[in-house]
């Protein structure tokens, strides 16, 4: 009797799927429990969608907590810099517009370079390995850009350390350390809420940004080593900033951050039958004995579940391997030439079947051309950062809340992720992503017809909402096609695009500021102040006028700045607050938005006459989350298509999704 009360290992997969989907019915099955007071006060719409959250939320394994906050911190450290990066190098070291923009063409181009190779070592080594070691020396590339004041540590903190210290950081590290603590039920959702993490924290860095960059009277105590007594600029202290949540990351890691994987407990012993676990099925690294003691001890909580977490046995495998070569004796070193030969041609065969194997695959194909297809809408990213401020400050001047407009991108993309997977994640992929792209490229629309701050604002929240609907869909469908247990290989190959894109994307950008809104370095001080204090020159100041505009801490005179800037008496002085009140100045705004809208338009065009590429369609395998239902259908009709006699039984399966209801990333940026 004991025997047949057993628990059937498919029990908690038939209660999840519902056996008449195709149908059009319905089952659900809720637990009565305490309801909070929003449950039983809002609507009954925004009840069932909070439920639905909540219910997503539950179902992430506590690991997934941790990833999420060393991920926030390290978002804050991205975003930090990266939103000031152009403003910084302009107005602290004095380069101009088409010097910055290569610079940080080449460092964009070495970022894609160590990224690939942070890519390879996740495989390798692990996510706790790889993002020790790229955090330790992303500590010291931040100390050196916070606290270097010459061009030459600026230039060695951005080429010489940050391509490896933050591009690893930047590269799916997380987005791996994610696929292998979800399962594709839950996948959509927890990409999404990643997706508002890292966007909260960049949000927190442009109001950081903005209520520091116009502060300039810190001054370090003398006893502080060997910066004490210099006096800092409000954008150089946000830098701090972005520093200290670099070594609070670090701090967390280390005591937290473990390598663990998710392991299906229900995984079926046939060798053929399917799998949906996020990493690649416990056969293929866990004994049958292993799995059975893992079922044995598993919490009712985990088996209904269906999976449990635990370190990944690939890897600890890996180690206890290595500690026994390290044990043994010595093998005899090769004695010629032609024996490390062979051994180096044996390698780098193996290397090529394995790299020629991921080519022949045709969702990698997918996946390459559609980011192809994305470079100019993404290219928007790149604009928010390096031409919206300048626009705004050299149009407008100092006093626009530059990074609060910024920030409403962060904003927008923090709330709005998990509410659109929570909406949309049972949607076929493209269904979803193909408007938002249409937002997200016609969004630069108000700063062509009506250049101004209310139309920067508009262009951001327009780009912003496309954005929140097609690139965390755009992440999990990337995740979900990247082959089991090669996921950093795979992301490493798609970045290969960007080897080619990085300087030029970003030089073009450096180019549109020179040719349609320039600098004005006539009428401005050291530190990118404007000269727009009208004073007196104080006695014996050596100068034939008797007045001059000046900055709260330079007099704006002699041959680096505009002799319009100079007068007989403060009555006779016109000092300008932005470069369009400056004396002799040009731009071309409207030009510049003009070129973005065309080339951001070419990106839905591209994706819209290949979608059928796209999608997989004619393939047993649409990669995408919509067909996941349909696979899991398979699964269940592929486990019963062998009777108990051992005949086998030919199962005809429909791969073709349900239809949808007609309700509707990077890439990680």
């Amino acid at each position: 009797m004991a025997a047949s009360m057993q628990r059937s290992p498919k029990a908690s997969t038939l209660l999840r799927e519902p056996l008449l989907r195709d149908s059009g019915q319905q089952v659900s099955v809720r637990l009565k429990g305490t309801e909070t007071w929003f449950q039983r006060s809002a609507p009954p719409d925004m009840r069932s969608m909070w439920q639905k959250i909540v219910d997503s939320c539950r179902e992430l394994p506590r690991e997934v907590m941790v990833v999420l906050l060393i991920d926030f911190l390290n978002s804050y450290r991205s975003f930090g810099f990266r939103s000031v990066q152009y403003a910084y190098m302009t107005n602290e070291f004095g380069l101009s517009d088409v010097d910055t923009a290569y610079l940080l063409g080449v460092q964009s181009w070495l970022l894609v370079i160590f990224g690939m190779l942070g890519a390879v070592l996740v495989d390798a080594y692990g996510v706790r390995s790889t993002a020790l070691a790229s955090l330790c020396v992303a500590v010291v590339s931040r100390a050196i850009l916070t606290f270097g004041r010459t061009r030459e540590a600026l230039v060695f903190a951005l080429l010489g350390l940050a391509p490896f210290g933050e591009a690893v950081l930047s590269t799916g590290i997380y987005t791996v350390a994610l696929k292998k603590l979800t399962t594709p039920a839950t996948r959509g959702f927890a990409f999404g809420v990643q997706y508002g993490v890292f966007n909260l924290a960049g949000a927190l860095a442009d109001v950081a940004a903005d209520s520091l960059r116009t502060q300039d009277t810190l001054i370090v105590p003398e006893g502080v080593p060997l910066i004490g007594g210099m006096a800092w600029s409000g954008m150089r202290t946000h830098l701090l900033g972005t520093w200290l949540a670099l070594l609070a990351s670090l701090g967390v890691a280390i005591p937290l951050l473990w390598d663990v994987v998710i392991i299906n407990l229900h995984e079926p012993p046939a060798p053929l039958s399917p799998t949906f676990s996020s990493s690649p099925p416990p056969r293929s690294f866990l004994q049958m004995s292993e799995l059975e003691a893992l079922r044995a001890t598993a919490t009712p909580e985990q088996l209904d579940r269906g999976y449990v977490v635990r370190p990944d046995p690939r890897l600890a495998r890996g180690a206890r391997r290595a500690a026994a070569a390290a044990q043994a004796p010595p093998a005899s070193p090769p004695h010629s030439v032609a024996s490390v030969a062979t051994w180096a041609v044996a390698a780098s065969r193996r290397s090529w079947r394995s790299l020629r194997a991921l080519l022949a695959m045709r969702v990698f194909w997918r996946a390459l051309w559609l980011s192809v297809c994305l470079f100019w809408i993404s290219k928007q990213w790149g604009d928010l950062d390096q031409l919206l401020p300048a626009y705004l400050e050299r149009q407008f001047g100092e006093d626009i809340p530059i990074y609060t407009i910024h920030s409403i991108n962060t904003w927008v993309c923090m709330l709005g992720p998990s509410i659109a997977a929570a909406l949309t994640s049972h949607l076929e992929a493209f269904s979803v992503m193909l408007p938002g792209l249409w937002v997200m490229a016609l969004s630069p629309a108000p700063l062509v017809l009506f250049p101004g701050i209310a139309a920067s604002a508009a262009w951001v929240v327009l780009m912003s909402v496309g954005e929140v609907i097609w690139s965390p869909r755009q992440s999990a469908w990337i995740a979900s096609l990247a082959p089991d247990g090669r996921e950093g290989v795979f992301l490493a190959l798609l970045s290969l695009k960007s080897l080619i894109t990085a300087i030029p994307s970003t030089a073009f950008n450096g180019m549109l500021n020179d040719a349609y809104n320039p600098n004005c370095e006539k009428c401005r001080d050291g530190l990118g102040h404007f000269c727009s204090i009208a004073a007196p020159l104080p006695p014996g100041f050596h100068h034939a006028s008797g007045a001059a505009c000046a900055t709260s801490t330079t007099a704006c005179v002699g041959g680096d700045f505009s002799a319009a800037l100079n007068a007989p008496n403060v009555t006779l002085l016109h000092c300008p607050d932005s470069c369009q009140a400056c004396p002799g100045w040009e731009s071309q705004p409207a030009t510049m938005w003009l070129i973005v809208l065309v080339t951001s338009v070419s990106s839905p065009l591209m994706v819209a006459f290949t979608v059928r590429f796209l999608r997989g369609e004619g393939e047993g395998d649409t990669g995408d989350l919509m067909s996941i239902p349909t696979r899991e259908r398979a699964s269940t009709a592929s486990e019963r298509a062998s009777e108990p006699d051992g005949k086998a039984v030919h199962v005809s399966v429909s791969t073709r999704p349900a239809p949808p209801n007609r309700t509707p990333s990077t890439e990680l940026r």
